[in-house]
């Protein structure tokens, strides 16, 4: 009988630890966008295996196989971000397939992330861990949004420059990506409102200024997205492509103050009627 207890506890336990990992799926793959040169990766470990019209694919034999479908969504998705943020890019951008989580962590130098760590981008360069093989905390439906989103970055400093870097704020460059690769959903949702009913949340400024650590702490990663998902349904989508390039003109673009925004958002996040 007591064996059979703690077997209980144990599936209790894991079944818990696998809900707070879905909750914080959107950080994943935001920790280390920001990397050192790649010129220390293995470029042997990868040879390119296929093209499209807008990307080059270097990948392992074992993951020839997944190529096509990672084209495909990428193609798909291609006109429609590239089209939206008014922007041409004129080479091939390079997507860097690993075959499993650990050598992926090798490539991008830090061998001892976490297994939710599975891609990154820097330049024109997508890298990211095959979707055949995901590791313990994702699966291949999220690694085929990872790329979407990866992506996005890569266009996003296309269409501002040095701004994404200087510039656009932290929740606004996440947030965007997350909504463009469909990483939104109720899950998300219910637990920001959660996470808002007995405290106020972080300014839009808190989120902006928090470490990469900080920010998965205090969940700016699903607070990102809710806050470019209101800015999209109560202002539309043009407005939010104008403050993605011009970031420090949020009170022109929109007519009143970010802080009046902020409150808006808090309260579409309440389900409340604004004031």
């Amino acid at each position: 009988m007591k064996e059979l207890l703690i077997h209980q506890s144990l599936i209790a336990m894991k079944k818990n630890v696998r809900r707070i990992v879905l909750t914080l799926l959107p950080m994943v793959i935001f920790l280390f966008l920001t990397l050192p040169t790649s010129a220390g990766q293995d470029a042997d470990s990868l040879s390119l295996a296929k093209e499209s019209q807008h990307f080059a694919f270097y990948a392992t034999k074992g993951d020839l196989g997944v190529l096509d479908s990672l084209a495909i969504i990428l193609e798909n998705n291609y006109a429609r971000i590239t089209n939206r943020l008014g922007i041409q890019i004129e080479n091939r951008i390079k997507v860097k397939v690993y075959p499993d989580v650990k050598s992926f962590h090798a490539a991008i130098h830090h061998p001892d992330a976490p297994d939710w760590v599975v891609g990154s981008c820097m330049g024109e360069e997508l890298l990211m861990v095959s979707p055949l093989n995901p590791g313990s905390v994702h699966n291949y439906k999220s690694l085929m949004q990872v790329v979407v989103h990866e992506f996005v970055h890569i266009a996003v400093y296309h269409a501002c420059g040095d701004k994404a870097v200087t510039v656009l704020p932290k929740w606004l460059n996440e947030g965007y990506a997350q909504y463009e690769a469909g990483q939104v959903n109720e899950h998300i949702r219910k637990t920001v409102e959660a996470s808002l009913r007995d405290k106020e949340p972080p300014s839009w400024k808190q989120l902006n200024d928090a470490s990469a650590m900080e920010f998965g702490h205090m969940n700016g990663y699903g607070l990102s997205v809710t806050i470019v998902e209101f800015l999209v349904d109560y202002y539309g989508m043009d407005k939010l492509v104008s403050l993605i390039k011009e970031p420090e003109h949020i009170e022109a673009i929109y007519g009143m103050p970010e802080n009046t925004l902020e409150k808006q958002w808090a309260q579409y996040i309440k389900h409340e009627k604004f004031e």
